[in-house]
């Protein structure tokens, strides 16, 4: 029996729907363990603003569930994370895939549907909303904790719902399971170019963090081949881990991704209580952060977002190509998907979210399979 599996079998898994709770504005509890919290750029896309640069991937901001299946749960404090540093055990009780996928959905509704009453609101992105067809799996703590993320990404699909996983890379064994069934999407956040600046940077819980990370790592062409857009992210922090171009060069060419993202930590939350205002850095600093790493590993800029201070490294032209093949199938499935509720709905008005069971999905479902039981194999 591998890590994984054995992980698996010994966690429980509640059954029937997932209860959702508020816990604050635009946040939302999802049964035992997961949550839902509506993004700025979500909110953004709904008054018809800007959406967030995953747009580069396909991604639409107003269709986009934030969301994560193990909240607060997470083997790493990064000094520069935003979010209070969760709990170190586990829940009793874990929820099944099946339940967290369905909370989360029914969850985005109800955090979305006052804007019904928002005469700012974009009517059309808001009956789309309705109907989201993208989960970004990192919301907060570490998402390949949670021991049936394969499953749960597969019940996403059934849903014509794309994956988005961002993982700290230090749960390889989940990783290895979830190459069966690949998210579009896969972030690998990389937290230092070398072992003594990545522990200072993320402080893990464990011993044996960077050989796990650099394991995940070395799993990213098998991703790409499986039919991921692969990721590497490197959140820089000045004074921390903004440093030694030529270590993460040598990361980026040892995971060989599509893209290497380079994003500037933001001065906000609780990391305001663990590093200076001085830490975040300019656009122009990670631009020119950017060119060492493209004069030592052949990447080229070729996207950057100023709002968001993010800038994308692309491998080569193919895999700028392969992303945007990618996407437009995407959007051409999503349209298929979308005529079939369109005939039943036309305006915001005309939709009512359900109160309890399975949301009404007109439509709405890609057949890849059966859907998981409430407790998955152990497989």
């Amino acid at each position: 029996m591998s890590a994984g599996e054995a992980l698996r079998a010994q966690a429980p898994v509640g059954g029937g729907p997932a209860r959702l709770e508020p816990a604050r504005p635009g946040y939302m509890r999802v049964g035992r363990s997961a949550a839902v919290e509506v993004c700025r750029w979500t909110r953004s896309a709904l008054l018809g603003g800007p959406m967030c640069y995953k747009r580069w991937y396909g991604v639409s901001s107003h269709r986009c569930i934030q969301m994560t299946p193990n909240a607060p749960l997470c083997n790493f404090r990064c000094q520069f994370c935003w979010r209070p540093h969760g709990a170190r055990g586990g829940p009793a009780s874990w929820d099944g895939p099946e339940e967290v996928v369905e909370g989360a959905i029914r969850a985005q509704r109800a955090l979305l549907i006052g804007y019904k009453g928002n005469p700012s609101a974009d009517g059309g992105r808001l009956l789309e909303a309705m109907f989201p067809r993208h989960m970004a799996i990192s919301l907060e703590g570490e998402p390949t904790i949670y021991p049936w993320l394969r499953e749960l990404v597969a019940a996403a699909r059934r849903r014509g719902i794309t994956a988005f996983l961002v993982t700290n890379g230090s749960v390889p064994a989940r990783l290895r399971e979830l190459r069966a069934v690949p998210p579009h999407n896969l972030y690998l956040s990389v937290y230092g170019p070398s072992r003594e600046v990545m522990e200072r940077a993320a402080r893990p819980l464990f011993t044996g963090a960077w050989e796990r990370v650099m394991e995940s790592v070395s799993m990213m062409g098998d991703f790409e081949r499986a039919g991921s857009n692969t990721i590497m992210r490197l959140t820089l922090v000045r004074g921390l881990n903004m440093v030694d171009p030529d270590g993460y060069a040598r990361i980026v060419r040892s995971g060989d991704p599509m893209f290497v993202e380079l994003k500037g930590y933001t001065w906000v939350g609780e990391s305001t209580r663990r590093l200076p205002i001085d830490a975040m850095p300019s656009l122009e600093e990670i631009e020119a952060f950017a060119s060492e790493l493209e004069a030592r590993t052949g990447y080229r800029v070729a996207e950057v977002d100023r709002r968001s201070r993010v800038v994308m490294l692309a491998r080569d032209p193919g895999a700028l190509e392969l992303a945007r093949e990618r996407a437009a199938r995407i959007r051409a499935r999503i349209e298929e998907l979308d005529a079939q509720w369109r005939r039943r709905y036309s305006d915001p008005a005309d939709f009512r979210p359900t109160r309890g069971g399975t949301p009404p999905w007109p439509g709405g479902w890609i057949r890849v399979g059966r859907p998981s039981r409430s407790a998955p194999p152990a497989t």
